[in-house]
């Protein structure tokens, strides 16, 4: 505790949270029955968010298939609480049984990246749309009933309680995944998306951390396939979860941030409250999707939360008048050899200029390589 008060950064983030945190929690108590769908709406795609950024903005793997996974959430979670299992014993079945499904897609693909990946994916997505789920054991061609059982004595049967349930295993969802980032598996992920080649090099071993993230990410999707037909109360037909929900699903992380926790949030929260948004200036909401994620490409952000973190830092600058001590490489100026005027002793002289103030006790290392010597200063 008193290391989190004593770091100021460390402080900041956890005021965010704990605001962040009040605010998901109480906003239903002011606000209508019909904005608590949306806000169960939300919870459900950051979840799906929250997928995608452990699988492709952490990992590196682009996929076109997830809305597949959201399917088999919902046709599978339909049939494990219509035989009366309760819902935590459902989610763990469900994100099993999706894990398991990875496995099929992600052992075969290992030796591929890329583009090569994105199509194998995108393939895997449209054999469950137009085959696995008009099999009459998945879904077949007719819709059915999603019980809305209790949990732990909350009631699921309004949307209000339904949200306080999405919120709960989101948030279990989001301590995993920032423990996740912030161990050596996180940063072996973030090495083998930066490049499987240098991370061989420092003998990770590729192929268990890309099944393992696979198979995390595609958990977390069917989890939330789960909820999305206890929503719905009812199992959408196969052409809801298609290659184009594949599509506005990996939109969600983009749009939000790909590589932030919050990016997540961001984006579920874009996703479920776009369409009563644009049905208000009569856009298809394809249209609006596909002019935010232009936007958020050429800004050159990491999405929403990337603008964020930049405006803050920038009105953080103009008011404090500060900023932190940045740390880099620099090299000799050449025209120092010779004084500028060709007059000089011929050797390079090292200026440091450090902006900022520093933190009290800290102190400068110089590394310099001269003709084969090497001298710390």
């Amino acid at each position: 505790m008193m290391a989190l008060l004593s770091d100021p950064a460390k402080r900041n983030r956890a005021i965010v949270v704990v605001l962040v945190a009040a605010a998901a929690v109480l906003w239903p108590v002011f606000t209508s029955k019909t904005i608590h769908f949306y806000g169960a709406l939300s919870a459900i795609y950051a979840l799906v968010a929250l997928s995608l950024v452990i699988l492709a903005g952490w990992t590196g793997q682009v996929s076109l298939g997830h809305a597949a996974f959201l399917g088999f959430g919902v046709y599978i979670g339909q049939k494990v609480l219509s035989a009366g299992v309760p819902v935590p014993i459902a989610v763990l079945t469900v994100a099993a049984f999706g894990a398991v499904i990875s496995l099929v897609l992600g052992i075969p693909s290992l030796r591929l990246r890329g583009v090569y990946l994105t199509i194998v994916t995108l393939a895997f997505g449209a054999a469950c749309q137009r085959y696995f789920f008009q099999l009459n054991s998945v879904r077949g061609f007719r819709s059915h009933t999603v019980p809305r059982p209790s949990v732990l004595g909350i009631s699921t049967a309004s949307d209000k309680g339904l949200y306080y349930v999405v919120l709960v295993v989101f948030a279990v969802a989001m301590f995993i995944a920032w423990n996740l980032r912030r161990s050596d598996t996180g940063r072996s992920l973030f090495a083998i998306r930066d490049s499987e080649e240098a991370a061989q090099a420092l003998a990770v071993h590729i192929a268990p951390y890309k099944i393992g993230a696979f198979a995390l990410s595609a958990a977390l999707a069917t989890t939330a396939g789960l909820f999305y037909g206890m929503l719905y109360a009812a199992t959408p037909g196969p052409d809801q979860f298609g290659i184009l929900q594949s599509f506005f699903l990996l939109a969600l992380p983009v749009v939000g941030g790909l590589e932030s926790l919050w990016g997540a949030v961001i984006g579920g929260a874009f996703l479920a409250t776009a369409q009563p948004l644009v049905n208000v200036f009569h856009i298809r909401l394809f249209l609006a999707s596909a002019v935010a994620l232009i936007l958020v490409v050429l800004s050159g952000y990491d999405g929403v939360t990337g603008m964020i973190a930049a405006l803050w830092r920038a009105v953080r600058t103009a008011v404090v008048g500060t900023e932190h001590v940045r740390y880099g490489s620099f090299v000799p100026d050449a025209a120092t050899a010779t004084n500028g005027n060709g007059n000089g002793n011929g050797k390079a002289h090292v200026r440091v200029r450090v902006l900022g103030e520093a933190v009290p006790g800290t102190f400068v290392r110089l590394r310099v390589h001269g003709a084969g010597s090497e001298d710390d200063r």
